[in-house]
């Protein structure tokens, strides 16, 4: 009985993970239209200027700018126009601050999680209007 409540409680978890990456992904492509380093308008995604696995910057809308599908996985191999359109876009005073918050760790809750879902749930229906 106990294996099963912690395997219940890990999928509640994953399903709250997969909901903020939802709808951060959801925002994003409302809020940028198009791909912010080829203007492409197919296949569009959230890409992550520091990586998607650290929570502190995970859902961080700063974080995030929509990105065609080819353009997001050139990210991950060079960084270098997503970080200059960053660069151009926000200035390096946002960009080191991101970057401290990137390496800050962080461990959340389900109920900061749903927070923060919650949130995110509030900016989006700002995006739809």
């Amino acid at each position: 009985m106990i294996v099963k409540e912690l395997g219940k409680d890990r999928t509640t978890r994953k399903s709250l993970v997969r909901k903020l990456d939802k709808i951060v992904s959801e925002i994003v492509i409302l809020r940028d239209k198009k791909c912010v380093t080829c203007n492409s308008y197919d296949r569009l995604g959230c890409g992550h200027l520091f990586s998607r696995i650290a929570y502190s910057t995970r859902w961080e809308l700063l974080n995030c700018a929509c990105q065609c599908f080819i353009c997001n996985y050139r990210h991950e191999l060079d960084a270098y126009r997503y970080t200059k359109w960053f660069l151009d876009k926000y200035g390096q005073d946002e960009y080191d601050k991101l970057h401290v918050q990137y390496e800050t760790p962080v461990v959340l809750k389900d109920w900061q999680l749903k927070e923060i879902y919650d949130q995110l749930v509030t900016i989006k229906k700002t995006y739809e209007v």
